[in-house]
């Protein structure tokens, strides 16, 4: 006679380590596509997809999970301690924006990705700051102008894979 098992907790975990795997694989695919612009820092932010999968259907503290998971192994793997920094604070400030608006039913995926996009470019400013003085501090506006395709590409790709993606039950 099988022992009667709730199995959310075992489908929460698989579905974050299967979202980790993704962000890595998309952060690694990122890392070689160059990009037409001659801005250091700015990427497409493909791993956000999968970061804002696990917050929004997991749960908000698989989607922290994922996040500074994939920023630690980005680090580890292909980065350096200044990378690290980088990425932790943008990431850190991206992830609140998440987590205080992703609920909201005014905003669309396309706004919540370009929000948490504008915050990450805040938070690598933050890093900027700490790490090199104030004057990093006029490369904000080139960030946040990138921000804005970036981010609304990225949304548009959370919007098509929560439409392909069955329902998931998980919270």
């Amino acid at each position: 006679m099988p022992l009667p098992v709730n199995r959310r907790p075992v489908r929460r975990l698989t579905y974050s380590s299967v979202l980790l795997a993704l962000a890595l694989l998309l952060s690694y695919v990122e890392s070689l596509v160059p990009l037409p612009l001659a801005l250091p820092g700015v990427k497409l932010g493909l791993p956000n997809v999968a970061i804002m999968l696990a917050c929004l259907h997991v749960g908000r503290a698989a989607g922290a999970a994922v996040s500074f998971l994939r920023v630690l192994l980005v680090a580890l793997l292909f980065g350096s301690a200044a990378s690290f920094l980088f990425a932790f604070f943008g990431a850190l400030l991206a992830y609140t924006v998440l987590w205080l608006l992703g609920r909201s039913p005014r905003l669309g995926r396309v706004g919540l990705s370009v929000a948490c996009a504008a915050a990450h470019g805040v938070g690598q400013i933050l890093a900027g700051v700490l790490l090199y003085g104030i004057a990093v501090v006029f490369y904000l506006p080139f960030l946040l102008l990138a921000a804005l395709p970036f981010g609304a590409i990225c949304g548009a790709l959370l919007y098509a894979c929560e439409r392909l993606l069955p329902p998931l039950r998980l919270l």
